[in-house]
């Protein structure tokens, strides 16, 4: 009898932990653990690329990222097979993983010469002992002690299957209400190999602007179809708000004060960079400067490896508003808060400045940020009340072609592209 009341205990609180999992597992990128920082995810030769590549074609991904914590962790490793709007397949890992289910992150340096310890980590994906068998999106599940109920943070990327030609357009709104503030898309799709067999049904396509998992349209359907080509043209649907070019920050020199920072102070063992205070850009003409579209680059001065040399800093935004928004919330936006809005990047209103404030630990280097709000209860971002939004903005928007054929069990990836809205306006 205690034998059986062990046994069920063993079972609910697998149960249990398995529930917890779930609840707490987001299937979009996400940091859980306070620790660790500065991830970074791309394709192998560039930083700035979204995390994609086409099936058995042997190119591979990078993932980095920093621990704080002193003393080394166990970190392990999986890969979650997704539906086009980011639920978890119905697939077994063995239908869509060659290898193994799970592996261990064993390629980790200490950092040298900070004054902030840290332990890098860094994985190549897919690699001899893990690769997907089938295309799609997929979620990469990084995790501590082997035990998946102990999530450390997760990537969204992308496996092609590339069967599609793929030509689009961006231009200026037609719509005369948003043609100052707003970019649309025209998609051609050619199915030059009749693959498609019931496009109104199994066919869908997702546009996404820079690398906001937020900013999105999915499940777009044809508007036209001629024959085996498929155009999405639907000028009320098919648009986007421009935004604004990203601000900048240079957090590279602990010396020397670059443009756009106002202090440099040392209290051991933080550097802190007081930034000169910004102001709403939503009331200013449009402006061209080149920016690395809301990314980051690792850098800093005096160092041959500035990944394990660049030191972490404190970094103090401040955006000037005379009032307090009761509505909703501000936040310094971009992969400096993982293209989030959370906690960890949600600026507070200091009465005595009239000012927005925020203070966020960065890894030296070069960023870009805008400044967004959201609603309460929403973690949508709006760059209308502090960014203001422009036709003439330059913005990457990638886009995505889905296929379930019918008797499918998965949302296949069969085309993509992306385009930049510079060259075509």
């Amino acid at each position: 009898m205690n034998h059986k009341k062990t046994l069920l205990l063993g079972i609910f609180l697998l149960l249990v932990s398995l529930s917890f999992s779930q609840d707490i597992l987001q299937y979009r990128d996400k940091i859980y653990k306070k620790n660790i920082k500065t991830v970074l995810f791309y394709r192998a030769g560039w930083e700035f690329t979204y995390p994609v590549f086409e099936l058995n074609s042997g190119k591979q991904l990078i993932l980095e990222f920093d621990d704080l914590n002193p003393s080394t962790t166990d970190y392990y490793y999986t890969i979650i097979h997704c539906s086009s709007d980011w639920h978890p397949s119905d697939l077994n890992p063995i239908e869509y993983i060659s290898g193994y289910e799970e592996n261990q992150i064993d390629d980790f340096e200490n950092s040298f010469g900070t004054l902030i310890q840290y332990t890098h980590y860094y994985l190549t994906f897919p690699n001899e002992n893990m690769k997907p068998l089938i295309s799609g999106n997929y979620l990469l599940l990084v995790y501590e002690d082997y035990d998946r109920t102990k999530p450390v943070l997760t990537r969204r990327f992308y496996v092609v299957d590339n069967k599609l030609k793929t030509e689009a357009t961006v231009k200026r709104s037609t719509q005369v209400n948003v043609m100052n503030t707003s970019q649309e898309l025209r998609v051609i799709v050619s199915d030059n190999q009749n693959y498609i067999t019931n496009p109104q049904d199994d066919f869908s396509m997702t546009i996404a602007q820079n690398n906001s998992q937020d900013i999105i349209l999915s499940g777009l359907k044809p508007d036209f179809i001629k024959g085996n080509v498929y155009e999405f043209y639907n000028p009320h649907i098919l648009k986007f708000l421009g935004g604004n070019e990203f601000r900048y920050v240079n957090l590279k020199s602990v010396k020397f004060v670059n443009d756009r920072i106002q202090s440099i102070q040392f209290n051991r063992p933080y550097y802190i960079f007081e930034i000169v205070p910004d102001a709403f850009q939503k009331i200013k003409s449009y402006s061209y400067f080149q920016d690395i579209d809301g990314e980051l680059l690792v850098t800093a001065e005096h160092v041959q490896n500035p990944t394990l040399e660049a030191d972490y800093v404190l970094a103090d935004f401040s955006l000037q508003y005379n009032k307090i928004l009761p509505e909703g919330n501000l936040y310094v936006y971009g992969a400096i808060s993982d293209w989030n809005c959370n906690e960890t990047n949600k600026m507070t209103y200091d009465n005595s400045s009239k000012e927005y404030k925020l203070r966020m630990l960065l890894k030296q280097g070069f960023y870009n940020y805008e400044y967004v709000f959201c609603k309460k209860g929403s973690t949508v971002p709006d760059l209308s009340f502090t960014e203001g939004n422009y036709y003439q903005t330059e913005n990457n928007y990638a886009i995505f072609l889905y296929n379930r054929p019918q008797g499918g069990q998965y949302d296949e990836l069969i085309g993509y592209k992306i385009i930049n809205s510079l060259k075509h306006l």
